[in-house]
């Protein structure tokens, strides 16, 4: 392996939907619709790719409104 080469962490589906707070029921529903985080399948065993879950988590971070984030400061709504 060289210095360039990235080491994988492959996670079950199991882990992924930890990871993810979903069901794994939600992980294979989102396969099978094409949405969700990107996945290996090698033998037919689905796997997931840790660091494509962490960037998953990243693109699907929203910021709360300006609005939003001056009433929690106030402390109400």
């Amino acid at each position: 392996m060289t210095a360039t080469a990235t080491k994988l962490q492959l996670v079950s589906t199991k882990e992924a939907s930890e990871i993810l707070g979903r069901s794994p029921a939600t992980l294979k529903r989102w396969r099978y619709e094409g949405d969700g985080p990107k996945y290996v399948e090698i033998r037919r065993r689905i796997r997931y790719d840790v660091s494509v879950l962490q960037e998953y988590i990243r693109m699907n971070t929203r910021v709360p409104s300006v609005r939003a984030a001056m009433e929690e400061i106030r402390g109400g709504f």
